[in-house]
């Protein structure tokens, strides 16, 4: 009806003389009523409600990666570098200059490598602090050294934590005797990572 309405109100207001009560129709069917402007508005809300829990989980997972990556690739350098210069190589938490070590357990201040003569060959600044993407790493001392062999001496496990310490989202970043550094995978599918034991990755 209202489409009918719509093509004649066209109509009359296209001819040479056009009609004062075709245009007032026109008018009365034009936009919408309070209801259906209210109704959209709820349905509005709703779509919003369900989509930020799920854009916010999408951007925790993205930062968490990256900040994995950066991780394995500041280790991997650190390797590297030792086995170029035939010295030690140190990957540290750093100070809140990022100038030097800080011996910290807690690398979400940043971390640096270093090499033997106190060289610094990369920096990586601290993690985002928004309550999005806040993450902690755990599991660390506060240096691991490479030696010229490209050993560390020690296997370890370091983890990154999300904002709601949620074993789902841990992310690890495992380090074996000889130095070779790799992301910590979930091999039994229960939707948790696991550590170089085998044993599930908790946060904190």
């Amino acid at each position: 009806m209202r489409i009918q309405r719509a093509a004649q109100c066209e109509f009359s207001l296209i001819g040479s003389r056009p009609r004062m009560h075709g245009w007032s129709g026109c008018a009365a069917q034009r936009g919408f009523n309070l209801f259906e402007l209210l109704t959209a508005i709820a349905i509005l809300g709703i779509v919003t409600a369900l989509a930020v829990p799920s854009f916010q989980s999408i951007s925790i997972n993205s930062s968490l990666s990256t900040q994995t990556n950066e991780l394995v690739s500041s280790l991997r350098l650190a390797r590297s570098e030792a086995a170029k210069q035939g010295l030690n190589v140190t990957v540290c938490s750093a100070n809140a200059g990022l100038t030097a070590c800080s011996d910290s357990a807690d690398w979400s201040t940043g971390w640096l490598v270093v090499d033997n003569g106190g060289t610094v060959l990369n920096v990586r600044e601290a993690l985002p602090a928004t309550t999005a993407t806040e993450m902690t790493v755990v599991g660390a001392t506060g240096r691991i050294v490479f030696n010229r062999n490209g050993f560390t001496g020690s296997a370890r496990t370091i983890k990154l934590c999300g904002p709601t310490n949620s074993a789902q989202r841990a992310r690890g970043v495992i380090i074996s005797v000889d130095g070779r550094v790799r992301l910590a995978t979930d091999s039994n599918n229960n939707s948790i990572n696991e550590d170089r034991s085998g044993n599930d990755l908790g946060c904190p």
